[in-house]
């Protein structure tokens, strides 16, 4: 050791010399600054060379050297973990009790399809209680290879083992993810009950979900609901079940789906004023839905709400200008002894369709008017209606002639309806994507035309996606599957139907009907703004 200082002393003796040698060769001004008087510049140098070697001599101590650890880490999140598997392992065998290294070897594991091995090591760091925040994104990989095997219950086992030694918002996040595809494979099965279990358990950890998975969740709840009720109508027969399931359905997402089939059931069941309540709701929050105004107007006329059925149908003929909805509104204004609005709604149909049987009830109500106004004490007004309803006569006489001219085609039926045939007729069919809605909805209006009760029919409506030109499920539709749901003659029934897969909003969509695996009919799916 006294030799090495010895040594050490005589190269910095001679370095020393060196430096002085080179300094008094640096010329005049050096030589000025170092006579005497000038001391002060001498301490300044000595102590701005030992600042510096000992800064140096600090880097190289406390600079601290790459750990095979940290090699090993490295080279796996690099995508290298064959090569840092061997690291890895030597360090476990060296030092089977430093629990840091198991995360990272549970990770090369699985990067190298060591899966078993894998999973050991992440079992064993679970067991002596690693804490690593490595653990978080380890316990995500292995979670996320099982549910690509469809094995879910394993990766829920394992989330479950990793409660005690993982962060428990990062947890959240694993679970909420494997939980929402695990339900998407229930409904994929057709396993309704368990896909609306499974997301349930991903609503409690929604609030770690990604968009737009989370906002998908409710409306996937929603729809599993309905279909579930569904089933208790045509399976079960059982309508107060389908009610409950209905309430949940609007309970997880009030969509306008779940208050039709609602207003629908209570429609049936007779609770015309539960019916009521739930279409009003529709109507507020779908403004262009038309079908239920209809299904209003119809309610409240069987409530014999008669002002409540004409401020509905006002409503639905700003919207729907048909002749159907103009008659019925003069219908009700007449009821109301309303005849400027009666007479009003009649022009209108007549404009539409003039028939004689229109015209001549234009004329009657006319006639009414002018009778009011007269008992009113308005005889220029009343004039003026009269006159009215002459000009209207003319018309009538007019249209009877040209009716005689061509005297219509009378029709002639088979007096055996044709078997190969569709027994009903699509009276009508509407189908939307609802606004933040994924999945479109649909309901076809039919009727039995058949002339006999149908006890076997069913109907598929296939979604088609117009963009890519390719279908995006299909749904079956039991109209009928014994004598006890027979389709009488002449019945018209509605049903509900949603798109078995989510679908992107700014595609064009379609439903097209079929009845054994016939095409009947192709209607659009139109997006709600």
């Amino acid at each position: 050791m006294g030799a090495i200082i010895a040594s050490d002393t005589t190269l910095h003796t001679a370095q020393t010399g060196r430096n002085e040698i080179e300094m008094t060769e640096s010329g005049s001004e050096f030589e000025k600054l170092s006579a005497p008087g000038s001391g002060k510049l001498k301490p300044l140098l000595v102590f701005l060379v030992v600042a510096l070697i000992s800064g140096l001599s600090g880097y190289i101590v406390f600079t601290p050297r790459e750990t095979p650890l940290g090699k090993a880490i490295k080279l796996l999140n690099s995508g290298r973990a064959a090569q840092a598997v061997p690291l890895l392992e030597d360090l476990y065998k060296q030092n089977p009790a430093d629990g840091a290294v198991y995360p990272w070897l549970a990770q090369g594991y699985l990067a190298t399809d060591r899966v078993a091995e894998g999973r050991t090591a992440l079992d064993t760091a679970f067991r002596v209680g690693v804490k690593d925040e490595s653990l978080a994104s380890v316990v995500d990989n292995f979670s996320v290879y099982y549910q690509n095997r469809g094995h879910f219950e394993e990766a829920e086992r394992l989330c479950q083992s990793a409660q005690a030694s993982v962060n428990a918002d990062k947890l959240s996040g694993s679970l909420a993810r494997m939980y929402f595809k695990w339900s998407e494979a229930d409904m994929a099965a057709g396993n309704l009950d368990g896909a609306v279990e499974r997301l349930n358990l991903t609503r409690r950890y929604a609030g770690y979900l990604e968009e737009p998975l989370k906002e998908q969740v409710p409306h996937l709840l929603a729809r599993c609901y309905r279909e579930l009720s569904a089933l208790a109508q045509t399976r079960d027969k059982d309508d107060q079940k389908a009610i409950e399931l209905l309430e949940k359905s609007v309970a997880a997402c009030d969509e306008p789906m779940s208050r039709m089939a609602l207003g629908g059931i209570y429609t049936k069941l007779g609770d015309k004023r539960k019916a009521v309540e739930n279409y009003q709701v529709v109507a507020q929050s779908d403004p262009n839905n038309l079908e239920v105004r209809h299904r209003l107007v119809e309610l409240f006329i069987e409530l014999k709400e008669i002002k409540g059925a004409q401020a509905a149908l006002t409503e639905l003929v700003d919207k729907e200008r048909s002749f159907e909805n103009y008659e019925l509104l003069a219908g009700l204004n007449l009821k109301l002894a309303n005849y400027a609005g009666a007479v009003r709604a009649l022009e209108e149909a007549c404009a539409l369709r003039p028939t004689a049987a229109l015209l001549k009830q234009l004329i009657s109500t006319l006639d009414k008017w002018s009778a009011q106004l007269v008992s009113e004490n308005k005889a220029q007004e009343a004039l003026s209606v009269k006159g009215h309803a002459e000009r209207v006569s003319e018309k009538l006489e007019a249209l009877l002639k040209e009716e005689k001219k061509n005297e219509p085609k009378v029709e002639v039926k088979p007096d055996k309806w044709n078997p190969g045939s569709p027994p009903i007729s699509i009276i009508s069919s509407r189908n939307w994507l609802a606004r933040g809605s994924l999945t479109p909805e649909g309901e076809i209006k039919i009727k039995n035309i058949s002339g006999a009760p149908v006890e076997d029919l069913t109907l598929t409506a296939v979604f088609y996606d117009n963009t890519r030109r390719r279908s995006k499920g299909s749904v079956v539709l039991p109209v009928a599957s014994s004598a006890a749901n027979a389709f009488a003659p002449g019945d018209e029934r509605t049903l509900y139907f949603s798109c078995p897969n989510i679908v992107p909003a700014d595609h064009h969509l379609a439903v097209m009907i079929l009845w054994k695996g016939k095409f009947l009919k192709e209607f659009p799916v139109i997006k709600q703004p």
